[in-house]
């Protein structure tokens, strides 16, 4: 598998400044504040020349504020410090080095002052701020004695923060990261590539209430996200051959993107998804879910979190539901590293991972309850016959 492009919207944050303007303290301030919150936080720290002594003495600070990984990057190598193991990598794509090895939902950056990352600039009291561009700036820190709010703050309308407001810098930039990520594109992809083996028939085709379930579940996505942002994500199956005129033509209406790999369940669906759009948000269906609506899903979109790297729903007993899920595109690294490994156990592996998991509600439970079995499909139909008379 070709690597991910590295997202532009990943969710990070580089806290940069001349030497002395109090860049290493602010960061491992806003460490413990995210680990506070529930955040998995990882952090890169770019340097001229990664010293290994000096590393391990920084990335313990890192570790002990509640970094998940740590990274230290120079010109000619990477060097990425994982509990229990050190390695030296080339310097490719720090960020994906990092992504691979260790889940996190949110990258903090030491150092960067001419990356096109969004910024803190901490200033110096006697050097000021360094030459950048100044539309990736989200605020100004005057945290260290003697340095003072510049003057083209109120002139760029940037926030300047300083001791003891630490709280409001990090709140004043997660909510800017928060509305970015929410401008990026959302799309909805019904996911029809399964086997149905147990079922013994197309789940994706099956007959609910006079239609196709895959159809229903499309026409569903459309009331909520509106035309033209859902598509089919996988291989269709076999169309039936009693398939009526009108089903071929709305089947028509839909894109239908193939997996990205094989033997990888509805993931290698989903890893085709990011192979077709990477910087998309895709919320996605699985088609074995005859009961869900239109309030279900306004709920689970209504409790997005754009900083979490997916948002998802459980009953307060049994298993994950992965198939009814919002999924945002640094998700993919993680799909990407499991695939990599085996592609085993990806729901056991997800229970690790930061996620935004929510409680289902009581009177949306049953929008949650899959269908994989005839018997599953006759009680179906024989509770909606009840609910019709």
């Amino acid at each position: 598998m070709e690597p991910a492009i590295s997202s532009p919207f990943t969710p990070s944050l580089a806290f940069c400044g001349y030497s002395g303007s109090g860049k290493t303290e602010l960061l491992l301030h806003c460490l413990k504040l995210l680990k506070a919150r529930g955040f998995s936080p990882a952090v890169l720290k770019s340097s001229s020349e990664v010293h290994v002594a000096i590393a391990s003495k920084d990335s313990q600070r890192f570790f002990d504020e509640g970094a998940v990984g740590v990274g230290f990057v120079d010109p000619a190598q990477v060097l990425l410090h994982l509990p229990g193991r050190d390695f030296f990598q080339r310097s490719v794509d720090s960020e994906l080095q990092l992504r691979r090895q260790v889940p996190f939902d949110i990258l903090l950056r030491e150092g960067g002052k001419q990356s096109s990352e969004w910024k803190v600039v901490c200033l110096h009291p006697s050097q000021g701020i360094p030459v950048l561009d100044n539309s990736s700036v989200l605020a100004f820190w005057a945290g260290v004695p003697g340095s003072k709010k510049p003057a083209m703050a109120d002139q760029l309308t940037i926030p300047c923060f300083g001791p003891g407001e630490e709280i409001k810098l990090l709140d004043h930039c997660l909510e800017k990261l928060r509305t970015m990520r929410r401008q990026q594109t959302l799309k909805a992809a019904v996911l029809v590539g399964g086997q149905s083996s147990r079922m013994g028939y197309p789940k994706a085709w099956m007959q609910i209430s006079g239609h196709p379930m895959g159809l229903k579940l499309a026409h569903l996505l459309e009331e909520l996200l509106g035309v033209g942002r859902v598509v089919f994500g996988g291989s269709l199956p076999p169309i039936p051959v009693d398939w009526s005129f009108s089903n071929h033509q709305e089947l028509e209406r839909y894109a239908v993107i193939p997996d990205r790999v094989q033997g990888f369940g509805p993931w290698g669906g989903l890893l085709g998804l990011w192979e077709s759009e990477p910087n998309t948000t895709w919320l996605v269906v699985g088609c074995d879910y005859p009961r869900l609506h239109l309030e279900a899903l306004e709920w689970l979109l209504s409790k997005r979190d754009p900083l979490r790297l997916a948002t998802l729903a459980r009953h307060q007993i049994g298993p994950l539901e992965t198939m009814i899920g919002i999924y945002e595109p640094g998700f993919r690294y993680l799909l990407e590293a499991a695939w990599l490994d085996g592609g085993k156990q990806i729901n056991r592996r997800m229970q690790q991972w930061p996620l935004q998991i929510l409680n289902v509600p009581k009177h949306l439970e049953v929008c949650w309850q899959g269908i994989n079995t005839p018997a599953d499909l006759e009680k179906l139909l024989q509770q909606t016959a009840v609910q019709q008379q």
